[in-house]
């Protein structure tokens, strides 16, 4: 059985990315100030597992299910905040998606 990791879900975007990718931070490497550890950056992929837990009540599920990514063109916008994204979580609203990362709700992964 693989290994669940706790932690949050975040859009993770550098210079370079042309735009973010959705992605999950391991609680055992913490951010240090703003910026996310590089060790515990998980770019999600399709396969993986993955539960978004409510902020106010963190033992409540908002979703989970397996990530099924639909590729994007290059420069799609999300909805609110105008960044550029390469995929849409299959069967999820976008709006509903970008909110759970943009403001980093818990989650668990288990890597494919």
């Amino acid at each position: 059985m693989k290994k669940a990791l706790n932690g949050v879900a975040f859009f993770w975007s550098e210079t370079g990315t042309e735009g973010g990718h959705w992605a999950f931070q391991d609680g055992q490497h913490p951010p240090l100030g703003q910026q996310f550890s590089y060790e515990g950056l998980h770019v999600l992929h399709d396969g993986d597992y993955l539960t978004i837990y409510d902020k106010a009540d963190p033992q409540k599920i908002v979703w989970e299910g397996k990530i099924a990514l639909d590729s994007l063109a290059l420069f799609t916008e999300t909805t609110t905040d105008g960044l550029w994204i390469h995929a849409d979580q299959q069967g999820v609203d976008r709006k509903t998606w970008e909110k759970f990362f943009l403001e980093e709700y818990p989650a668990k992964l288990v890597k494919k």
